[in-house]
């Protein structure tokens, strides 16, 4: 029986992409580095900020590392609550879904953030849990992730009846790693492709269609 729903944050519950490319192509300025174009930000949106820096300065060193991600949310937070735009039926959806499971966040982005802009939003109060990374670059997985959201919803020892939903193959390959199958959404930052040879279970256009999904399972358990 279907008991909670996992939801990632960028590209599932809100477009991200213009605020991040913003912030990202900020710090590269700063760095002397060239801007980039959105459509080169789109594949680097949803691993941890810290993969992102590295391919985009062609540097794994910590120091560089922690400067361009320094600079990068110096404008990230103070602008990700009114640039990150919500999701297409974001309210509508959300309603719907958290009158009948509950709703839980686990996402790569740094959970202040995360709780920022879901604040800004207006859907915070539909989520038992927000997780999200601390501000540490410790570069902790999506499976780790996950883990905390589903522990903080109390099925540490039983996750049947959890779905995930999310749009890169690190969300399914994380819930995964406990037994979560995943509905794919194609709204966000990944592909069909990247989706189904990640193993998603569903694969869906968008929320509502999530949201749609979601009732046709209950309705044949």
């Amino acid at each position: 029986m279907l008991r909670a729903v996992l939801f990632d944050l960028d590209g599932v519950l809100i477009d991200s992409l213009p605020s991040i490319w913003r912030c990202l192509n900020r710090a590269l300025l700063a760095m002397g580095f060239a801007p980039v174009s959105k459509e080169r930000v789109r594949p680097l949106i949803g691993p941890p900020i810290e993969e992102s820096a590295s391919i985009l300065i062609g540097s794994n060193a910590p120091e560089l590392i922690g400067k361009f991600v320094a600079l990068y949310r110096e404008r990230y937070a103070s602008t990700c609550a009114h640039e990150s735009l919500p999701a297409e039926g974001l309210v509508e959806v959300l309603d719907h879904l958290s009158n009948t499971w509950k709703l839980a966040v686990a996402t790569s982005k740094a959970e202040p953030y995360a709780q920022t802009i879901l604040h800004a939003l207006g859907v915070r109060a539909r989520f038992a849990a927000i997780c999200g990374r601390s501000l540490a670059l410790d570069r902790e997985s999506k499976r780790e992730v996950i883990g905390r959201a589903v522990a903080r919803l109390g099925a540490r020892d039983d996750v049947r009846g959890l779905v995930m939903v999310g749009d890169r193959a690190h969300d399914v390959e994380g819930a995964e790693a406990f037994g979560i199958p995943t509905i794919g959404v194609l709204h966000g930052m990944g592909t069909e492709a990247e989706l189904r040879e990640a193993g998603a279970r569903w694969i869906v256009d968008d929320l509502r269609a999530v949201a749609r999904l979601l009732d046709r399972l209950a309705s044949v358990q």
